[in-house]
């Protein structure tokens, strides 16, 4: 299956069923698990690669290392060899999906693993795995003007996520907005006291009714900040710290709308700080 963009409300139950990301580190990592003494992807191991990259959190342009890991049974050099097969299939789905072979820096088999829960001669289920270790992007000028304007707004104030876009009369985000999902969800990874709302917001209005049908106005734009509250629920911000709301197309930047360049900026989600 190719990787396109899901609707993240899907994506969110995918991404519950354990893709485990492991933030705060110079990388994340993403995990799959295999069956015992099996090196084929699962159903559930291909659908937490799709949900990553559908997340942004793997991309074809980023480095990236696969290393493949077996549980404390049998031989050193069977599960050498069975922890080399394992990773080379995450690789080849990776490769088949798009992904850049030369931004695959390693891609080996770690024979058992040696985490603090493993013991010698058990069949810990989470030792069989594959790890994709992504190298984290620098900081960008966009992420760092993103955290000065949420710095500087007090509690209640509110700042639209201007580069985050919806697909007309769809709560599906464009491909374009999964940098600034990630910017979002990195500010309030490194800015945990931060309690946020999601405000949803449609288009359209004057002479251009309907046109964010099949749903009313203010259904969608409550799905419009759901999707967002999701998307940052499946990379780990705390249920605790987002609210969401919709306020259908009370609340336009652009009025009378004209363009359709002018309908995007209202087909939009602002952020408003509840604490800080």
């Amino acid at each position: 299956m190719k990787w396109m963009i899901y609707k993240p409300a899907a994506l969110f139950i995918l991404a519950m069923l354990a893709v485990v990301i492991t933030y705060g580190q110079p990388h994340d990592t993403v995990r799959v698990y295999f069956q015992l003494d099996n090196t084929g992807l699962s159903d559930q191991a291909t659908h937490r690669l799709d949900s990553a990259a559908a997340h942004g959190i793997i991309s074809r342009d980023h480095k990236i290392m696969v290393l493949g890991y077996c549980d404390n049974l049998g031989s050193n050099d069977y599960n050498a060899a069975l922890s080399k097969a394992r990773a080379k299939s995450v690789m080849d789905y990776l490769l088949v999906n798009g992904y850049e072979r030369n931004n695959v820096t390693l891609c080996m088999g770690k024979g058992k693993a040696r985490g603090k829960d493993s013991k010698e001669n058990t069949a810990n289920p989470f030792d069989r795995r594959v790890d994709v270790i992504i190298e984290k992007e620098p900081d960008t000028p966009a992420a760092q003007k993103f955290a000065y304007y949420m710095q500087n707004r007090q509690a209640n104030e509110t700042l639209p996520l201007n580069e985050i876009h919806f697909y007309r009369g769809s709560l599906r985000l464009t491909p374009e907005s999964i940098p600034q999902l990630k910017i979002l969800y990195n500010f309030l990874e490194l800015n945990k006291t931060y309690t946020i709302q999601l405000e949803g917001h449609v288009c359209c209005l004057g002479p251009y009714p309907g046109l964010d049908e099949p749903y009313d106005s203010s259904t969608l734009s409550t799905l419009r900040a759901g999707s967002i509250y999701d998307s940052l629920v499946s990379y780990g911000i705390d249920k605790a710290r987002l609210k969401y709301i919709g306020l259908g197309n009370n609340n336009p930047i652009d009025d009378p709308e004209i363009t359709e360049e002018e309908m995007e900026l209202n087909r939009r989600v602002d952020v408003r700080i509840l604490s800080k």
